[in-house]
């Protein structure tokens, strides 16, 4: 069944906009816009999860935003299969086009950067910092042709809305102290928003995304209080620096496809437990 032309094609304009817009322009677009590429995301909040007593943020902080990244994945999916709109003509990218996954990841992960932050870290800049990004990456979805403006505006507002519930049921929006209970609650509601996705559409990525999100509930609930006890040393510090391109080359292989869906969701479950059992098991002699 085909959807109605005012459904189907969302634009108001900007699609002749853009086709004005100098070629320098778009080609700066398209590299802004890995900005907000769900494995720059999860590399980068996977990084901050690992590094966080080097920079001087508590555990469970940056346990919390790799779950609100978790729950960003499953949102967008949820919602793009459930709306299945399509992206404008001649995209050139696969997927459904409504709400921009890039917008919303950005919101979600840029925010809880920065809203888990201690409050002595805290600032507008780094406020003003997060905001700029979010805007330079919707912005960069539409220019380089691969979304509605509308697209974009909802993925930010989805992002906004999901950050602000799940902080509230977790730390709290701007929290003063962040527990291990605080973030398993994350990661469970990143669990339970998988689940809404599966049950829109049982694919690929949404399977991989609920195993994932399963994968950092029992990760960080078998190993937290480890992690949390775990000392900063060097031999944490190499391990850590040393798995994000092995983790960065694992997820491109598990989005590419290829391998069997239970060995899929095998490996993204098993990877991210992993990751979040690392600083604790890096203190096991």
């Amino acid at each position: 069944m085909s959807l109605p032309t005012g459904v189907a094609d969302r634009g108001v304009g900007e699609t002749a906009v853009v086709e004005t817009l100098p070629e320098a322009v778009v080609t700066l677009a398209g590299l802004v816009t890995r900005l907000g590429d769900p494995l720059t995301l999860f590399v980068l909040v996977v990084g901050a999860y690992l590094l966080a007593n080097r920079l001087d943020v508590d555990a469970p902080r940056m346990a919390a935003a790799l779950g609100l990244a978790l729950g960003a994945f499953t949102l967008t999916l949820a919602l793009k299969h459930a709306f299945a709109l399509p992206r404008p003509p001649g995209a050139g990218a696969d997927g459904y086009g409504f709400p921009s996954g890039h917008a919303l990841g950005a919101t979600v992960v840029y925010g809880a950067l920065v809203a888990l932050l201690p409050a002595r870290r805290r600032s507008r800049t780094l406020v003003a910092a997060a905001g700029t990004l979010v805007a330079l990456v919707a912005l960069s979805r539409v220019v380089i042709g691969v979304h509605y403006l509308i697209d974009v505006v909802a993925g930010v507002a989805a992002g906004l809305a999901f950050l602000a519930a799940t902080l509230r049921l977790g730390p709290g929006v701007v929290p003063e102290r962040v527990t291990v209970a605080d973030a398993r609650r994350v990661f469970g509601v990143a669990v339970g928003v998988g689940v809404v996705a599966v049950a829109v559409a049982v694919v690929r990525d949404t399977v991989v995304a609920v195993a994932a999100a399963g994968g950092g509930l029992v990760g960080w609930h078998l190993a937290a209080d480890r992690v949390v006890a775990a000392p900063d040393s060097t031999r944490r510090l190499v391990a850590s620096i040393a798995v994000l391109p092995v983790v960065a080359v694992v997820v491109a292989v598990v989005l590419e496809g290829g391998v069997s869906l239970p060995a899929t969701a095998g490996i993204a479950g098993g990877v991210v437990a992993l990751l979040l059992a690392l600083p604790g098991l890096m203190a096991v002699r």
